[in-house]
């Protein structure tokens, strides 16, 4: 194992600790996600992705198709080189590989997610891939020092 590979593995196992610590660790994550309140039905402009983003004040948001069911993300880091190197009337692309959890799943999972594939928001969706809310970093933080 790489030193890159380790240290990346002890602040996993040390931030699981603290989570265990905090007596927290088994929380579920519908008791610190947030309400999903801003979803882009795939095909939509990229000009009004944006529109939608800023409206919510949010950085990112799931990709739903005419069924309400994910099939990706958007970020605002998407939509930048989108704007940038496409005319804004063209549709969206994103992300098609997605990490999400349930609403059952426990903190320490969602924190190891977050952490091991250094993403700031992910989706909760139910078995169907309905999408329920959304989890973010500070969600996870703020359970942790019991503000949530």
């Amino acid at each position: 194992m790489s030193d890159d590979k380790k240290e990346n593995s002890n602040k996993l196992d040390v931030l699981q600790q603290k989570a265990t610590k905090a007596r927290v660790s088994d929380a579920p994550t519908y008791s610190f996600m947030s309400k999903n309140e801003v979803s882009i039905t795939e095909g939509t402009k990229i000009y009004m992705a944006i529109q939608a983003l800023a409206a919510h004040k949010v950085g990112s948001a799931p990709v739903v198709n005419n069924q309400d069911k994910l099939v990706g993300i958007i970020s605002e880091h998407d939509l930048l080189i989108q704007t940038a190197t496409r005319d804004v009337k063209d549709s969206i692309t994103y992300v098609k590989e997605v990490s999400v959890v349930t609403p059952d799943t426990p903190l320490k999972d969602v924190l190891v997610l977050l952490y091991k594939h250094k993403v700031r928001r992910i989706p909760v969706v139910m078995k169907d891939k309905s999408v329920v809310g959304i989890v973010t970093r500070m969600d996870v933080l703020l359970k942790l020092i019991g503000k949530s």
